[in-house]
């Protein structure tokens, strides 16, 4: 089934209109992505700051009991008498009234005298990390400690139950064979006991974190003040004991705290093993949370445990997806939009065209009076064809009128014509669509933030206005159009054309060497066209090496000085002999059918011969092909 020439220029602006649309909806999905996921985990870094502000918070206020308590003149007291009935009193209504789990009195030496709970006494406390602190040093010292479940035996038979619970197997959490969690995570102060001016012993009081939830809910609610997602907290926090969750308001599947369940092995090896800091996804119980972490340590330096506070995930994989479908319904109604324009344009682009192969039709049967009607002052391709067409005429008029005496000028217009028609066929087939790319390529430019990403779609449309400048230089070969000249720097000009083609895929095995001579003089040239002469020779370089070899580029003064010669060679197989002396003939070409016209070099030829210089090959089978420019210096050049 044949496609109009109209179908076919909409489906091309459709095609460039889906690219870009799909690459705009990843690049753009991704970027916003990546931000927002950015922006949550310094939103809950500073969360974290804020779980550990409340933490140390409750810390210090344990400090400020055991303190007061130490200063107690019914402590004091009961001290000196010996009252320890007393004072354990005291001390259990001071506790009670403090909302501590533990309040303790020792001697000097660290032996208990009196507890809060328990009538036990008489055990040396001397070694613990709080109690040991306050004997050495005689003053407070506070901390997160780990209490064996021996210790609290001795305070509560109660907070030993409660520190006791079972680790209940969680996905990603590392391997392990511990199925009971004995010991307890404390907050724990001490205050030396003064009497007399002397250090007489030691106050020490703590609150048990396991199973406790007023820490872990003032985090929760001071971060995040209830907020909710599908009917679920939308943040948690959580203190871990090692790698076990011993208090939290993480819920499970089954809608309970947490407690008994392990951190994931990844951010244990993080946070636990090497003592740093996590601030990115995590598997939390059993979804996926946006978290930060943080190591608790003891007083010695050793961690003891984890703080942790996180935002479920989901919430913002849902707001991913509603972008990535609106970024699909805006690329959607570009691609109607942009339906309709082609339309139009390809509309008046096709009557242009329909109009000249009318006429093509009627110089077929033999009408050589035909043209086609320019408008005035119009100066597109389609124009240009037009006029081309008419001269083409024009000449196939003459040619019937004065056939045996311009026989050599009709055999050239015939020629003229062919390589016209290429030329219309190029400036259809290829410069509508090219226009498309540069313009969706700028407009593409306006819309994107990154520069990387500016600067390379800014380089897509400078290549798009090259390949039309390189169509128009085929309109022009066919025309032999004189250069315009202006002066310039050869060297600047070959540097220019290698720092495009080494962005080239098939220039990534190729090394370049350049030896460009630094003092050559500027010379009157048409940039465009030696770009295209030094462009062509490259590209067949590369090819001719498969793109893998070595290009070397040369500029010299001629041993006359009237020249300056450029020297182009490669590595590749060479150039038969055989097709040496016709490598510069129009048309003529050793690539396989697809993949040349043959013209490239004959262009090259015929521009250089324009700027009445020279250009040769020489070439060794095996051993690489170097093509020599010779171009006079304006001193030495013939008057034009």
């Amino acid at each position: 089934m044949l496609l109009s020439l109209r179908t076919k220029l909409a489906a091309s602006i459709i095609v460039v209109v889906l690219i870009m649309g799909v690459i705009s909806t990843i690049v753009g999905t991704r970027l916003f992505g990546d931000s927002l996921v950015r922006q949550v985990q310094r939103s809950v870094e500073q969360d974290l700051n804020t779980a550990r502000l409340v933490y140390d918070g409750r810390l210090n206020e344990i400090e400020i009991y055991v303190a007061i308590a130490a200063g107690e003149p019914d402590v004091a007291r009961a001290m000196r008498t010996g009252q320890q009935r007393a004072l354990a009193m005291f001390l259990e209504t001071q506790r009670e009234a403090w909302g501590l789990d533990v309040l303790t009195v020792t001697d000097v030496r660290g032996t208990v005298v009196a507890r809060s709970r328990s009538a036990e006494t008489g055990d040396d406390q001397s070694g613990d990390q709080i109690v040991g602190g306050v004997l050495a040093r005689g003053e407070v010292v506070a901390g997160t400690v780990l209490a064996p479940v021996t210790e609290l035996a001795l305070e509560s038979p109660e907070l030993a139950e409660i520190a006791r619970m079972r680790i209940i197997e969680t996905p990603r959490a590392r391997p392990s064979d511990l199925e009971t969690l004995e010991d307890g995570l404390m907050l724990k102060a001490g205050a030396p006991l003064v009497l007399g001016g002397e250090l007489a012993g030691v106050v020490y009081g703590g609150v048990l974190l396991n199973r406790g939830e007023d820490i872990v809910d003032r985090v929760k609610e001071t971060a995040y003040k209830g907020e909710t997602w599908r009917g679920k907290d939308i943040g948690a926090a959580t203190i871990f004991q090692d790698d076990v969750r011993v208090a939290t308001n993480v819920l499970t599947s089954g809608g309970v705290r947490g407690v008994g369940t392990r951190v994931s092995a990844e951010v244990y090896e993080r946070v636990v093993v090497e003592g740093g800091r996590w601030i990115a996804r995590a598997f939390v119980v059993d979804e996926w949370y946006i978290t930060a972490y943080e190591p608790i340590l003891d007083p010695d330096g050793s961690v003891v445990g984890i703080l942790s506070l996180g935002v479920v995930a989901g919430q913002f994989e849902a707001m991913r997806s509603r972008t990535v479908w609106t970024f699909a319904i805006v690329s959607v109604a570009g691609m109607a939009l942009a339906l309709i324009v082609a339309s139009l344009l390809s509309g008046g682009i096709v009557r242009n065209i329909r109009d000249l192969a009318k006429a093509s039709q009627d110089i077929a049967r033999g009408k050589t009076d035909t043209h086609v009607e320019v408008r005035p002052g119009a100066a597109d391709e389609i124009t240009e064809l037009a006029e081309t067409f008419n001269t083409m005429a024009r000449s196939l008029a003459e040619r019937d009128a004065q056939l045996e005496e311009n026989a050599r000028k009709m055999t050239e217009s015939k020629k003229l014509a062919t390589l016209g028609q290429l030329a219309a066929g190029i400036a259809h087939e290829i410069n509508n669509p090219l226009g498309g790319i540069v313009m969706y390529s700028h407009m593409l430019r306006e819309d994107i933030d990154n520069e990387e990403c500016r600067e390379n779609v800014e380089k897509i449309g400078n290549e798009a206005d090259r390949c039309k400048k390189i169509v128009k230089g085929l309109l022009d070969f066919a025309r032999q159009t004189k250069p315009e000249r202006t002066e310039s720097n050869l060297n600047h000009v070959l540097k220019e054309v290698m720092a495009l083609v080494v962005q080239q895929a098939m220039f990534r095995n190729i090394e370049i060497e350049n030896d460009h001579n630094p003092s050559i003089p500027l010379v009157d040239i048409d940039v465009t066209q030696m770009e295209e002469v030094f462009m062509n020779i490259i590209l067949n370089a590369a090819q001719a090496m498969e793109g893998k070899g070595k290009i070397t580029t040369v500029t010299r003064l001629s041993p006359d000085k009237n020249y300056i010669e450029i020297v182009i060679s490669d590595t590749g197989p060479g150039i038969p002999q055989e097709h040496v002396e016709k490598i510069f003939e129009p048309f003529y070409t050793t690539k396989e059918i697809g993949r040349g016209t043959g013209l490239g070099l004959s262009i090259a030829y015929g521009i250089v011969e324009r700027h009445h210089g020279s250009i040769w090959v020489e070439s060794e089978e095996e051993k690489g092909t170097s093509f020599f420019i010779r171009i006079p210096i304006p001193e030495a050049a013939p008057a034009m």
